[in-house]
């Protein structure tokens, strides 16, 4: 993590256009013998430019809180569709999850929505699946008598849980939705009520607040 924090962005670029300026002039003058050096070193960060680009990079302003630095970067990378490793879905995921900060919700769907067409690992998925759900839970708050919403919600849930997922923090995740839409959870046991503790939060107010066909007569 320190290196990447270090190999910056802006010294990657700082390093190819050194080595650029070195390649030119030693092979100008004393030939490949000794360009073929700093000519490597454009190479490999070229090649990483296009097969992880600037993801990295934002993924840490993005940690830091810093939306807009991160859509900076993420501007840089050449052409999405070339990225590898996964890391065309986070690029998205990313951008997705900027837009959610931003409150460009629909925009945030179709990018989280286009993460899940690709091809990744089930771990990644159900990120993106909890991204959605989480999208979804927002449109209830602002209209919490659509049901529709509610039923979309069981449907990522139960798409998120069929896949193989490892990753500790996102089976934590999808555990804590499962107990909200079971009407189990703990913040759903202490909803606040008038003159103790305000109002509700979007997750007790919303479907979360008890386990379905369990309504009050």
């Amino acid at each position: 993590m320190g290196l990447i924090r270090f190999f910056s962005f802006q010294r990657q670029l700082i390093l190819f256009a050194v080595c650029v300026a070195l390649t030119v002039l030693l092979w100008s003058t004393v030939g490949f013998v000794w360009a073929w050096i700093p000519l490597l070193f454009v190479i490999i960060l070229l090649t990483k430019h296009l097969l992880i680009g600037t993801v990295n990079g934002a993924a840490m302003k993005l940690q830091e809180g810093d939306a807009d630095g991160a859509m900076k970067l993420l501007n840089f990378t050449i052409k999405p569709s070339w990225l590898q490793f996964g890391y065309h879905g986070m690029y998205y995921f990313m951008k997705s999850t900027i837009a959610m900060q931003k409150g460009d919700i629909k925009k945030a769907e179709a990018l989280t929505n286009r993460v899940l067409n690709m091809k990744l690992a089930d771990d990644f998925k159900g990120m993106a699946y909890l991204q959605l759900i989480n999208i979804n839970a927002t449109y209830l708050q602002r209209d919490p008598k659509n049901q529709l919403f509610v039923n979309k919600i069981k449907e990522l849930h139960l798409k998120a849980k069929k896949l193989n997922i490892t990753t500790q923090q996102v089976k934590e995740q999808l555990a804590q939705v499962d107990m909200m839409l079971k009407g189990t959870h703990e913040s759903q046991k202490n909803m606040a009520v008038p003159g103790k503790g305000g109002m509700k939060s979007m997750m007790q107010q919303g479907f979360m607040k008890r386990a379905p066909g369990k309504r009050k007569k």
